[in-house]
């Protein structure tokens, strides 16, 4: 009996150590799981600030002056090295800054190329059709001899647009005042409100496109620092190179009037009418001009014939500004069409007696 007591004894200790130690390790289980819980729940919240971070970057709306960001990315005239200013890291998000940068970069990049005729110079932060077309611009005006020269830029509006096949898209508003030198000598600095497109590939800022923002307004304005040969007969004689310089003179004169041209973009039919006249008014004048120095330097017959020519010009003239009337159905919006057909036909017309007819 005294053996039995101590076995039941040994047996019931043995039951109650095991069960504490059972809920010893139960106890000790959700402790753990709750730690690791909080930890992830820290985790999320964390990814998800930088997430909203990173959004609310992305629609900055403020001004950023263009030339201290230029000054510091922009040593010399040469671009080509300079892409880095619109790298981005893969652990920030694009910004006005980052905007602000890749302008800098295009504005130089593109002087440098317009005046040395190395496309390369901007190129590198150019995309899709706005590399083509800024491409065709800088050969175009090299070969005329036209200078550009950049005074400043804003960045007035940056905000994401969404995504494409290539990468994130965003657009970049900005107000740039650029001067434009011919090759006469005359200058003329406007001020220009854009809205550019830019695309974000392999942590790289690419401008893709461009568009109008808003109206383009002339800062200053100055003329030829060249004169112009004289029309009399006196000087405008047989010699291949006085007569020579004549044509060649109008031709610049030509080009001059057109580079000079009222932008002629107001969205109200009346004052659009006005600036179409202002445009027209400069042309007829031009024309006028060249038909007298014309007189000088012809022959009666050839004279004769041009008269003739002349007035059968001015009635196609006329009827094609009342046919782009009738087609508007009147009212002051057909009346500046028509005007604006005048202004055409006669700056084609100049052009035309000048390599037609101007020796």
């Amino acid at each position: 009996m005294y053996k039995k007591g101590i076995i039941s004894l040994v047996a019931v200790t043995f039951l109650l150590v095991s069960g504490c130690q059972q809920e010893e390790k139960a106890d000790s289980k959700p402790a753990d799981t709750g730690e690791v819980s909080n930890q992830e729940t820290s985790a999320v919240k964390t990814n998800q600030d930088s997430s909203n971070a990173t959004e609310s970057n992305s629609g900055e709306t403020s001004t950023v002056e263009g030339t201290e960001h230029a000054s510091t990315v922009h040593k010399n005239s040469n671009q080509q090295n300079s892409g880095s200013s619109s790298t981005v890291s893969n652990n920030a998000s694009v910004t006005k800054d980052t905007a602000a940068l890749v302008m800098a970069d295009y504005i130089n990049g593109l002087t440098a190329a317009i005046n040395t005729g190395q496309f390369s110079n901007v190129s590198h932060v150019l995309k899709g059709s706005l590399y083509n077309d800024q491409q065709s611009l800088v050969s175009s005006l090299f070969k005329k001899g036209v200078k550009e020269s950049w005074i400043d830029y804003s960045v007035v509006n940056f905000t994401k647009a969404g995504n494409s096949s290539e990468g994130p898209l965003y657009k970049i508003q900005t107000v740039e005042t650029v001067s434009v030198i011919q090759p006469d000598g005359s200058q003329k600095t406007n001020k220009y409100n854009w809205m550019y497109t830019a695309v974000l590939i392999n942590n790289q800022l690419y401008l893709t496109d461009i568009a109008k923002n808003g109206p383009i307004t002339t800062v200053s304005k100055t003329g030829p620092t060249t004169s112009a040969p004289s029309s009399n007969s006196s000087t405008v004689t047989n010699n291949s190179s006085s007569t020579d310089g004549t044509k060649s003179w109008y031709l610049t004169k030509a080009d001059q009037t057109a580079w000079t041209e009222n932008p002629a973009d107001s969205e109200n039919d009346f004052e659009r009418k006005q600036q179409y006249g202002q445009n027209y008014k400069a042309w007829d004048d031009l024309l006028n001009e060249i038909y007298g120095v014309l007189k000088t330097q012809l022959s009666s017959s050839e004279m004769s014939k041009l008269q003739a020519d002349q007035r059968q010009w001015i009635k196609s003239r006329d009827a094609a500004a009342q046919k782009t009337f009738d087609e508007e159905g009147g009212g002051t919006l057909s009346q500046a069409e028509q005007v604006r057909t005048l202004w055409e036909v006669t700056k084609d017309r100049c052009y035309f007696l000048i390599n037609n007819y101007m020796k």
